[in-house]
């Protein structure tokens, strides 16, 4: 009962309403009784004590003589609805309006009321008098001498049967009313638990149904702040796992499909080589089979750093690069695959280039794919060219710009934001080999992790240049 989530929330607003209102109506009633309704007939009962004070202080034989005090009792019994008691200054009783009490006439009371109030302060008590049967309220007034001294104590009795009755008249609408707005508050407490169960309720079955290979349901975000934030990750989360999922199968399609065709080359080339003697068309074949697994290391390449960015994040090991040794390296790495592509590759770097702070094997791997895709696409006879250079300009604006240019097809201006998204294929190039479009993607990704960028520039049917932007700090040693 107590596991699911709705009936916590419901007993939780309404629990403690169940507890508290009984207790409520408990203390409300007594406080009524206690310091509404005693407290004014105490202050009533003091006022009318203190006059009979105030009139019999002039009168010493009255508080000596227990006759005189009974006729004096005997006129103000009528018009006082409390009984009445007049006490010496020894605490004897002179007279009373009580016939039970009537026999105590010169005896001694010794009851804590009257001895407070012959210490001189006017008390007032709540007792249960048993020669009336009853509770009452009892107030006790000292009588004072016109030389200050103590004479009697004048003590007014009033049943508190009246005060219960009134009570009793006025516990059913406090009763009513608390519990209506109980009722109230519980209704209300019920809605709020609802309304914050159901959002929860509808998320749970909207996970529930969540499927990584279809589109995900998109959970409405509304309720408290907690839940439109938590329906907000759970929205951005699943169309992230979906992304991914998709992101998986379409890398393993490519995976087979573009590893395959390689594999499938070099293994003709490989069987037509064991089966000719042609030395010709053995060497030829050889420069294919070079190529296909040039390719496939490319692809390699960029297929480890793919897993390597989604599983661990890019780690650089950055340290100084000479940046005229690494496009020396990456021009003659690439001569060969130009020529025999029938291309021509020329190198037009600055005679002198800083050195600067990075990774060397990202940045080669950049550069080296720009110079890979320039191969690819340009048609035979046409020329590419790798140039560097520094753009002058004061630190932290001064950078190195590393381009490759080719002449091939050239790239729409549409699609010239779309080739640097993973997996792009353009529509342009469909009759030619593209890979798994993920080559620029991963470069442009490198450049940024060093604080540059990567942007190209084309014309269709002119070629397209693409431009590595690297920054300088002053903390680079220039050479």
């Amino acid at each position: 009962m107590f596991r699911h989530l709705h009936t916590r929330l419901v007993l939780s607003h309404t629990l403690p309403i169940l507890v508290f209102v009984p207790l409520l109506a408990v203390v409300l009633l007594y406080q009524l009784e206690r310091h509404y309704f005693l407290d004014e007939l105490a202050k009533e009962l003091a006022t009318q004590a203190t006059l009979i004070a105030d009139f019999t202080n002039q009168s010493a034989q009255l508080w000596e003589d227990p006759a005189v005090a009974a006729q004096l009792v005997k006129r103000l019994d009528p018009r006082t609805p409390a009984s009445i008691m007049l006490l010496s200054a020894k605490a004897h009783l002179l007279a009373t309006s009580l016939p039970q009490e009537q026999t105590k006439i010169g005896q001694l009371i010794s009851e804590q009321i009257i001895t407070d109030a012959l210490g001189g302060k006017p008390v007032w008590t709540v007792n249960y008098r048993s020669e009336l049967h009853e509770r009452v309220i009892d107030v006790a007034i000292p009588v004072f001498s016109v030389q200050g001294q103590i004479e009697g104590v004048v003590r007014l009795s009033h049943s508190l049967t009246d005060i219960q009755d009134r009570i009793r008249s006025l516990r059913w609408p406090v009763l009513i009313t608390l519990f209506t707005g109980a009722a109230l508050a519980l209704l209300i407490g019920l809605v709020l638990a609802q309304s914050l169960a159901a959002p929860l309720v509808y998320m749970t079955k909207g996970v529930a149904r969540f499927n990584p290979e279809k589109p995900p349901e998109v959970l409405p975000e509304y309720g408290p702040k907690e839940l439109q934030t938590l329906a907000a990750t759970y929205n951005r989360q699943s169309r992230r796992l979906y992304e991914l999922e998709q992101t998986r199968k379409f890398l393993l399609s490519g995976i087979v499909h573009e590893l395959g065709r390689p594999l499938g080359a070099i293994k003709a080339a490989a069987q037509t080589i064991g089966q000719s003697h042609d030395l010709g068309l053995a060497q030829e074949l050889a420069g294919g089979i070079d190529e296909q697994i040039e390719e496939l290391r490319v692809q390699l390449d960029e297929l480890a750093l793919l897993g390597e960015v989604e599983l661990k994040g890019l780690h650089l090991t950055k340290e100084p690069i000479d940046l005229a040794g690494l496009l020396e390296t990456q021009y003659q790495q690439f001569k060969p695959f130009a020529a025999h592509r029938g291309l021509t590759f020329h190198c037009t770097c600055a005679p002198t280039l800083p050195l600067i702070q990075g990774d060397r094997k990202r940045i080669g791997q950049i550069i080296g794919n720009l110079l890979h895709n320039a191969c690819k696409y340009t048609p035979i006879g046409g020329q590419i060219v790798l140039a560097a250079h520094v753009e002058d300009g004061p630190l932290p604006k001064k950078q190195v710009v590393i381009s490759v240019t080719d002449t091939g097809p050239g790239i729409p201006p549409t699609e010239q934001a779309q080739i640097f998204q993973f997996f792009y294929r353009s529509p342009s190039l469909s009759h030619a080999h593209q890979g798994m479009g993920i080559g620029l993607a991963l470069a442009r990704y490198l450049a940024e992790a060093h604080g540059g960028a990567l942007t190209v520039e084309s014309q269709v049917g002119q070629g397209a240049t693409f431009k590595l932007h690297l920054p300088l700090s002053v903390h680079i040693v220039t050479g």
